[in-house]
């Protein structure tokens, strides 16, 4: 784990929240559990197996808005059969790096059916109110890096149901066109090569 982060949610959560930034991590065996880092910098393996479904319920049904103010819910996945949601943070440089990478795979993979949208952890204050410096701030990050996919602001219902479950960013999970997840968590930043082996076999899970 790399440097470790303080952010303005921390004082509203209840639960951990996102406190670490992770840089690259070791590619995961297609039939391994995965182990995601906790915010004390503990290892939790999950039980779960890569491509294997459930559902958390957090992008089933929820509101919340993009960067620019515009309201997303969760018809924002139906017209993509895999969608690949990268929580990220404006204080995180692994997140910055992998960004540019991510933009190539969301314009190589949409004749596959796949969309890529980014969530940015660090949008709202203490109070669950959006910062408008943050959201001006991810904004201009989000355009330095090319990352010309979707971003969607963090909002309170996110931090109830999502933040819970990142201990840290980048987290990247998939989810079907329904807003259910498919398979589990990945922790930390990979490179174009890492990310798109992971694409095609959670993408063959749905298909």
């Amino acid at each position: 784990m790399k440097k470790r982060y303080r952010i303005a949610l921390a004082a509203c959560m209840t639960a951990a929240a996102l406190t670490a930034c992770q840089g690259k991590a070791a590619e995961p065996d297609a039939s391994a559990a995965v182990s995601e880092k906790t915010g004390t910098g503990a290892s939790e393996t999950k039980e779960k197996k890569q491509g294997e479904k459930e559902s958390s319920g957090v992008f089933e049904s929820f509101t919340a808005q993009d960067l620019d103010g515009n309201q997303v819910d969760e018809t924002i996945f139906e017209d993509a059969e895999l969608t690949m949601i990268n929580v990220w943070g404006t204080f995180c440089t692994p997140c910055l790096e992998e960004m540019p990478d991510l933009a190539e795979l969301n314009r190589e993979y949409q004749e596959k059916g796949v969309q890529i949208i980014g969530i940015c952890s660090d949008t709202i204050n203490a109070d669950k109110e959006l910062d408008e410096a943050q959201l001006e701030k991810a904004r201009e990050l989000a355009e330095q890096t090319g990352a010309d996919y979707p971003h969607i602001a963090m909002s309170g219902t996110l931090v109830d149901t999502l933040l819970p479950q990142a201990m840290a960013v980048p987290m990247t999970i998939f989810v079907d066109s329904e807003g259910t997840q498919v398979g589990t968590a990945y922790m930390g930043a990979r490179d174009k090569e890492g990310w798109a082996g992971i694409l095609d076999e959670v993408l063959a899970s749905v298909q």
